[in-house]
């Protein structure tokens, strides 16, 4: 064994003056340190507010036009910021830190190539003035509860150093920085909730109507033109008459001239994922919704008051585990019932839901309704505890095993930003629910802002799958029903309101829309009545 060599006093000597070398080095390395702090806050305030505009973006083309219609409606001055692009992207990673999600990187990018784009003809200083920023945040289990650090950092990196940003906290109303002595120029009071919560709704049936005419619609680019005319009158209802169900029947009227071949067989494709990856319509996430309705499929979304009545469940589950526990200094605190918090929260979830069924039903029934999410948390938990937070919690394990038992959908799509940690869970648990439900094709996929190729090539594989199971579908029922859809299709051409965009298809025995559509026309072809109009129709003609 070799002989341990004793520390001599020379040696403690050299010890010591490396330690003082060593703390100098780390003084002088120190000083010359810039560490990023958190720069000065400037407010936002009501006597601003007229001489100020809030700039926002980030959700649906619908969503963000009702939005502005309902905040300029209570009097705000509003701006939407234009569609986020690979500029945006390239701009985002410029300014903020590494390692940010691409929400982070387009949204920041965005708004500063905006602010860049508005300082080439007005002073710096006349901007920071002149506008806010009013975004979304969140201290939750992700990188989400870091973005609004992150834009004030870019912001101040870009040359904007005294821009505001308002962020709507998602557990604690509005954040900004006035104190209690001055009035906040965003006022957070009922009228404000009310309409955005409306936009919200009317935002997501709008979307809901055009997934389902869009893929069969007989001239291109009818659904979206009647879009545009739909969310103008519907602007109109919020900004100016407040009679938003009276809106959305002319919405209809306007839906209902686009003419439609139902008897097409396409896949059912369900949409989810991250909230913002698989919502924007932007190169965010590759322009997927229009991209999927190129490639021959029906979308089936997310719809935005889904993920409200997910975060209202959530809180009720809280509230449920907080049963027995005593009201005092020693247990939840004097004044908190988890009873009445449970049943205040169940109740407002039925209202919410009832508001959206209101609307729908102005619509005819059209767009889908939203699923509930005790029933998703149900469906889930043996994989993915409903208590599990961050992203889109158990919504997503709970929709795929929904859509089996169901039969809703050929196909699911899980989008979201590359790295997403909470997404990176629940689809570490779907491939064992794949495998205890095979019968939905499942695909999750990854945007990085620079990979659209490869990105639209693994779908375009698994697409191909659902195409052929769509038309296995088809064939089986039109075999046993002995279908003959060339005569189905004569008999749409005979009765054009069959043809039209407000035509709601009655069964929901299949998955495709347009297998339900050929069985529901052969079933009236079959009809006494239908029989008795169709030899009325040959009489005529004859």
């Amino acid at each position: 064994m070799k002989a341990i060599t004793p520390v001599t006093k020379d040696k403690n000597l050299e010890f010591q003056d490396f330690e003082v070398q060593l703390t100098k080095n780390i003084s002088d390395v120190q000083a010359d340190a810039k560490h990023f702090d958190r720069p000065d806050l400037y407010p936002f305030t009501a006597a601003e507010r007229a001489t100020t505009t809030i700039l926002f973006g980030g959700l649906t083309e619908a969503h963000e036009e009702l939005m502005l219609a309902h905040l300029q409606s209570i009097g705000y001055n509003v701006e939407r910021l234009p569609e986020a692009d690979f500029e945006s992207l390239t701009t985002g990673k410029e300014f903020c830190n590494k390692g940010q999600c691409n929400p982070t990187y387009y949204t920041i990018g965005n708004l500063i190539k905006t602010l860049k784009a508005k300082a080439e003809k007005e002073s710096i200083e006349a901007i920071e003035k002149s506008y806010v920023f009013f975004t979304a945040g969140s201290c939750g289990p992700c990188r989400f509860g870091m973005y609004e650090n992150e834009y004030r950092k870019a912001l101040v990196d870009a040359g904007f150093e005294k821009f505001r940003i308002v962020v709507a906290q998602q557990a604690g109303g509005i954040a900004d920085e006035n104190g209690d002595q001055v009035e906040p120029g965003l006022a957070v009071n009922k009228d404000f909730f009310v309409g955005v919560i409306k936009a919200i709704i009317v935002g997501d049936l709008i979307n809901g109507y055009v997934n389902k005419i869009q893929p069969y619609e007989v001239i291109k680019g009818a659904s979206l033109q009647a879009k545009a005319e739909a969310l103008k009158i519907i602007q109109h209802s919020f900004r100016d008459t407040k009679k938003i169900y009276k809106g959305l029947q002319e919405a209809k009227k306007v839906f209902a001239k686009v003419k439609c071949d139902y008897t097409q067989v396409k896949p059912m494709v369900k949409l989810t994922g991250e909230f913002w990856a698989s919502i924007t319509e932007s190169q965010g996430n590759y322009h997927i919704k229009n991209w999927l309705v190129e490639e021959n499929c029906e979308l089936k979304m997310e719809p935005m008051v889904g993920w409200l009545e997910h975060l209202l469940y959530s809180r009720e589950i809280k509230a449920q585990d907080r049963r027995g526990i005593k009201q005092d200094e020693k247990g939840l605190g004097e004044g908190t019932n988890p009873y009445k918090n449970e049943l205040k929260l169940y109740a407002f979830r039925k209202l919410l839901n009832g508001y959206f069924n209101l609307y729908r039903s102005a619509l005819g029934f059209k767009p889908n309704n939203t699923i509930d999410n005790k029933l998703l948390a149900k469906l889930a938990h043996k994989y993915y505890d409903k208590r599990q937070g961050g992203g889109e919690a158990y919504m997503e394990v709970g929709n795929l095993i929904n859509i089996s038992n169901k039969n809703l959908a050929h196909m699911m799509v899980t989008v979201k930003p590359f790295g997403c940690m909470p997404s990176s869970a629940s689809d570490g648990v779907q491939t064992r629910v794949s495998a205890d439900y095979p019968d939905v094709i499942f695909l999750a996929l990854e945007t990085s802002g620079d990979s659209e190729v490869n990105f639209k090539s693994r779908a375009q594989m698994k697409i191909f799958e659902a195409k052929v199971k769509a038309k296995k579908e088809a064939d089986e029922a039109i075999e046993k029903l002995g279908i003959d859809v060339e005569a189905v299709k004569q008999f749409v051409a005979k009765n054009p309101k069959y043809a039209a965009g407000d035509y709601k298809i009655k069964g929901h025995d299949h998955a495709g829309s347009g297998i339900n559509f050929i069985v529901d026309m052969h079933k009236r072809m079959k009809s006494p009545v239908g029989k008795v109009k169709q030899q009325f129709t040959k009489a005529m003609s004859a």
